[in-house]
C-alpha cells in the first residue's frame, strides 16, 4: 500500500540510501542533497512515500519564493510539488503514479487553504511529464530553468 506522511527522522536512514540513475540525476535532487537543508528552510515541507510503510520515495511541498518561481504572479492559495525522486528498486511498479494521485488529499489535510499545486518538469524528462499528467496535473506555461526549459503544470484541488 502506498501512502504520503510528513518526513520523520526515522525514515533519513532509507531516504538517504538510494541514488537515482544518471539520466534521472539531471532532473531531480535527492533527499540526502535536501535533508540537512530543510531546518534552514521553513518554507518547506518533506513528505516521504511509504509503501508498506517503508520509505520508498520523497518530495517536498514549499510555498513562499520556492513556489512562487513557477507562477506568473504570486499565489498563496498554491503550493509547488518538488523535487520527487523514487528509489530506483521500487520504479516501474506504479508507486510514483499512486503517490501523485494522493497528494490532494495530502495536501488538503495538511494545507486545507491551497487550492491549486504546481510543480515544474524539464521539456527532456518525459517519463515525469507522463506521470504528473496521468495523475492529473496539466500545463499551464512554459519557464526556462536549471537544465534547460520546464513545463510548469498545475492540479486544482477541489474545497473540502
Amino acid at each position: 500500500m502506498i501512502e504520503l506522511a510528513a518526513t520523520v527522522p526515522d525514515h533519513h536512514p532509507a531516504l538517504l540510501a538510494w541514488t537515482l540513475p544518471p539520466d534521472q540525476q539531471a532532473f531531480t535532487s535527492l533527499p540526502g542533497q535536501l535533508l540537512p537543508k530543510l531546518a534552514r528552510q521553513a518554507e518547506r515541507f518533506p513528505v516521504t512515500v511509504l509503501e508498506d510503510g517503508r520509505p520508498i520515495g520523497f518530495f517536498l511541498i514549499a510555498w513562499g519564493e520556492h513556489r512562487d518561481k513557477y507562477l506568473a504572479e504570486p499565489d498563496p492559495a498554491a503550493l509547488a510539488l518538488t523535487s520527487l525522486s523514487i528509489d530506483p528498486a521500487c520504479q516501474g511498479r506504479g508507486a510514483g503514479l499512486t503517490a501523485m494521485q494522493a497528494v490532494p488529499g495530502f495536501v488538503q489535510e495538511h494545507f486545507p487553504t491551497a487550492r491549486r499545486v504546481v510543480l515544474a518538469v524539464n521539456q527532456r524528462n518525459h517519463t515525469a511529464l507522463r506521470l504528473y499528467a496521468r495523475a492529473g496535473f496539466v500545463i499551464s506555461h512554459t519557464r526556462e530553468g536549471p537544465v534547460g526549459p520546464q513545463w510548469v503544470m498545475e492540479l486544482p484541488l477541489t474545497p473540502a
